[in-house]
């Protein structure tokens, strides 16, 4: 995928979830953050951003976040991205193992949910499958999700739990919006409710699927697909 044209900044402060205050040369401005995460780890004071001059009339703020980099590593915070670049390469028969499966609609209305697509197996099956963004990872190369609680999240692993059993084929893909992840696991200390409600998915037939990504200041790429480690990881 490719990125827009973006600008280097320098983030300041973020006044909300949704708002970062930064510095371009000697200007100081407001950017819109589409992502609602903790995000504590890379939004440092002085930290490199980069955004993208998006006029518009109708917005608080004309300009958007999509990049940080956290020491030599280029992170996407922009989580309709992972949505985006997921829906090109089903649609494209590009993401791996997923190559004969077809793309049905979008954004499927499911029991008071939605979930972000759903797909035609090579046998003929409906497919459901929610994308999840994962910007955190640690210093050991263990990517985890989610870095601030989820009740979404944790719906959609349960609905999908009671779909998997009645033989409906369902998935969660985990986009890791870096390259320097090595593994997956759920995030067991910050949100153990999500953590337990993913395993027992998983346990009850929902397939899980987790890739990392290439990223540079003009493009995004599907990387390559992690190991996940899903068990309880705090009494080890």
């Amino acid at each position: 995928m490719i990125l827009p044209e973006l600008i280097p900044a320098v983030f300041m402060e973020r006044p909300n979830r949704f708002l970062v205050r930064c510095q371009i040369d000697n200007k100081i401005i407001d950017a819109h953050l589409p992502d609602p995460g903790r995000l504590q780890e890379l939004l440092l004071p002085g930290a490199s951003l980069f955004v993208e001059y998006t006029p518009d009339s109708s917005r608080k703020t004309q300009y958007t976040v999509h990049l940080v980099k956290k020491g030599n590593v280029l992170v996407s915070i922009n989580t309709s991205l992972p949505n985006k670049l997921v829906h090109m390469s089903f649609a494209n028969n590009r993401l791996p193992g997923f190559e004969k499966y077809t793309l049905v609609r979008s954004e499927v209305p499911v029991d008071r949910h939605r979930f972000d697509f759903e797909l035609c197996s090579p046998e003929g099956k409906q497919v459901f499958v929610e994308v999840k963004s994962v910007t955190l990872v640690e210093n050991d190369g263990t990517a985890r999700f989610p870095d601030a609680v989820t009740s979404r999240g944790k719906s959609h692993a349960k609905l999908l739990a009671e779909l998997s059993k009645t033989g409906i084929e369902t998935w969660i893909i985990f986009v890791v919006q870096r390259h320097d992840a090595i593994c997956f696991t759920p995030h067991w200390e910050r949100d153990p409710e999500f953590s337990q409600a993913l395993l027992t998915a998983s346990v009850s037939g929902v397939n899980l699927k987790v890739v990392s990504c290439a990223i540079t200041q003009k493009s995004i790429t599907i990387g390559t697909p992690l190991p996940i480690y899903l068990e309880d990881y705090r009494d080890a």
